[in-house]
């Protein structure tokens, strides 16, 4: 009889100590809820670390493990971090492979690979286009220095035209003055 007595109270101790944990359990998972809609991601985090230190491997620690992940990937969250959150996801699905949250957690991590790729895509087009911005800056360089060269070589052709036409005009006076030098010749000879 005492045997069952004490079998009984173990039992009963059992019992409350279970009935204790899921309270525990469910309140976190609420608190860890509120956290995140108030925008406390670090309260909220503690929270869902809670149930999954309490749950351990059973439900609701595929959920807490969810919502971890999902407070990396919030933007309102100064500690954003999406590698963190693939993680967590891809945890999950490795942890709890029948959950629920398995489906959604691939489409996260497909997005954010998604998401991670494209933004090294964009650096790489702003790269190439600072890239371009460059030889855009050289090129326009390169005109200016020619247009400057240029622009040189007109002045000294318009020397050298000047020159020429004043090597003409000597060349002309040279003759009038040999024609002339030459009738008077002509006419001292008659």
């Amino acid at each position: 009889m005492l045997c069952l007595a004490l079998l009984g109270l173990v039992s009963g101790c059992s019992l409350f100590t279970d009935l204790r944990d899921r309270a525990a359990i469910r309140d976190a998972m609420l608190q860890g809820q509120a956290l995140f809609a108030r925008g406390d991601f670090s309260g909220s985090l503690k929270e869902y670390q809670r149930v999954q230190s309490l749950a351990q491997e059973t439900s609701p620690s595929d959920a807490a493990s969810f919502n971890i992940a999902l407070i990396y990937t919030d933007p309102r969250n100064p500690q954003r971090d999406n590698q963190k959150a693939i993680g967590g996801f891809q945890g999950l699905i490795a942890r709890h492979p029948e959950s629920p949250w398995v489906d959604q957690s691939r489409i996260w991590i497909a997005a954010l690979e998604d998401l991670a790729r494209t933004k090294r895509e964009i650096e790489a087009s702003k790269l190439e286009v600072e890239k371009s911005k460059q030889a855009l800056d050289q090129s326009r360089l390169e005109i200016e220095k020619s247009k400057q060269l240029l622009d040189q070589s007109k002045q000294e052709i318009e020397k050298l035209k000047q020159e020429v036409e004043k090597s003409k005009q000597v060349l002309h006076k040279s003759r009038q003055v040999d024609i002339e030098i030459e009738q008077k010749r002509r006419i001292r000879g008659k």
